[in-house]
């Protein structure tokens, strides 16, 4: 299996007069799961929406394989704090809108992950009556879709109860072995059993603490 690199090297943002990150450096590969921890307001954010290719860099480079990252070239899914799904219309359409803009409209493969986040019995309903943690599992199976090599979660555990939890964990387990996953979180006691990085934003800047399994 191909393996995927990631380098992120002195990457620099501002918002508004605040330099929030001041040169972030790290580097992941497939089959890595870093957690990026941070008090509020550290970047963590910025940093994801940056490598997202939602906010334009301020400087530093962001590599991917060795040449400069474009994100509509990678196969990337993100969760944000936002689901970024479509109210009305139902779940199952939810996917199938997605899918298409992925040059895919498999039947096949939306039910495999509305099954996989429990969603499968509510496939009619639509997006506006579903309870925030049902809206979270949504939009993993949306990041899902197409197969991504770069996952990108940003507190993807909120509003998530027990099962939710599970079936994200599950996922993480699945996914790494064939992807890079970068995840933003405070709550480290949910990845208990999974091999993890921990690298925290410090005053704008990167730094490795520790890894665990």
């Amino acid at each position: 299996m191909a393996v995927d690199v990631l380098v992120v090297q002195e990457l620099k943002k501002k918002l508004g007069q605040k330099e929030v990150l001041k040169g972030v450096s790290f580097a992941a590969q497939t089959g890595d799961l870093v957690v990026i921890t941070g008090a509020n307001g550290a970047g963590k954010t910025t940093l994801f929406r940056v490598l997202a290719g939602l906010l334009p860099k301020g400087g530093g480079k962001i590599q991917w394989n060795g040449e400069d990252l474009e994100p509509s070239q990678v196969r990337l899914g993100l969760i944000s704090h936002q689901p970024m799904l479509y109210a009305d219309l139902s779940v199952q359409e939810n996917l199938q809108f997605f899918a298409r803009l992925y040059g895919t409209n498999s039947q096949e493969r939306i039910r495999e992950l509305l099954e996989r986040v429990g969603l499968w019995f509510y496939r009619f309903e639509p997006v506006s009556v579903l309870s925030r943690g049902m809206q979270q599992r949504l939009a993993l199976a949306r990041a899902l879709l197409g197969n991504p090599s770069l996952l990108l979660y940003d507190e993807p555990f909120t509003s998530l109860d027990a099962e939710g939890r599970e079936i994200l964990r599950g996922v993480l387990k699945e996914y790494q072995s064939r992807t890079i996953q970068l995840l933003i979180t405070h709550e480290l006691q949910h990845l208990a059993g999974l091999a993890f990085r921990e690298v925290r934003l410090e005053e704008g800047r990167a730094v490795e603490v520790r890894g665990d399994a």
